[in-house]
Formats: C-alpha cells, sequence, structure tokens
C-alpha cells in the first residue's frame, strides 16, 4: 500500500515526542516529509550492563489512505513496519503505536 504524498496539516498534528518506559520515539517534519526516531532513553541505556540495541535514526514515514490515522515507515531499519496514531474525545493525538506497543504523547512541537 502507498503512503499518501505529505500534507504539511496533517504533519503537524503528529509532530513531538512519544515514550513507553525505556524508549522515545520522536516525529519531526523538514516541511517535505514526516520522519520517525526510536532510541531508548539515555538513563536506561547508562543504567544498563547488558548491550542494548542501537537506536533507529529519523525514517521518513507516510500516512496510509483510509480514516487517516494509520502510517507507514518507508525506510530505514523499520521500513515496512505499520502503526497507527491514536486519539482523545476532541481528536487531538494522544498517542503512536509501534509494533503493537502504544507510546503515549509527552510532547508536542514547540
Amino acid at each position: 500500500m502507498e503512503p499518501l504524498p505529505y500534507d504539511e496539516e496533517q504533519a503537524q498534528q503528529v509532530v513531538g515526542r512519544y515514550e513507553i518506559d525505556a524508549i522515545n520515539l520522536d516525529i519531526d517534519t523538514d516541511g517535505t516529509r514526516l520522519t520517525l526516531a526510536v532510541g531508548i532513553k539515555p538513563e536506561i541505556r547508562e543504567a544498563s550492563d547488558e548491550e542494548m540495541p542501537p537506536d533507529h535514526p529519523a525514517a521518513a514515514i507516510g500516512f496510509l489512505p483510509g480514516d487517516g490515522d494509520e502510517y507507514i515507515v518507508t525506510e530505514g531499519g523499520l521500513k515496512g513496519q505499520r502503526g497507527y496514531f491514536s486519539r482523545d474525545a476532541n481528536g487531538a493525538i494522544t498517542g503512536v503505536d509501534l509494533a503493537g506497543r502504544l507510546f503515549n504523547r509527552v510532547q508536542e512541537a514547540s
């Protein structure tokens, strides 16, 4: 399934930081594409005695046709991974699903 063309308004709705206990997920835009980066939180990495997997640098994502909240990663180590954004009752983005884990929004783009 091909992602939709980049849409600035849609992109601005989802840009920000999302997190779960040990991982940060950052969605950003440069005005021409959306990117998703996933990284183990620095304090978790520092506290671990074990070798941890490398972070996934920013890779392009695109929205999929449909209700507008599903996306696909189109490059990098997570290429082909699909997920979706979740919204509250007012329609604001509150989280993002990646690989079956729901990351909660902690910061919107400034």
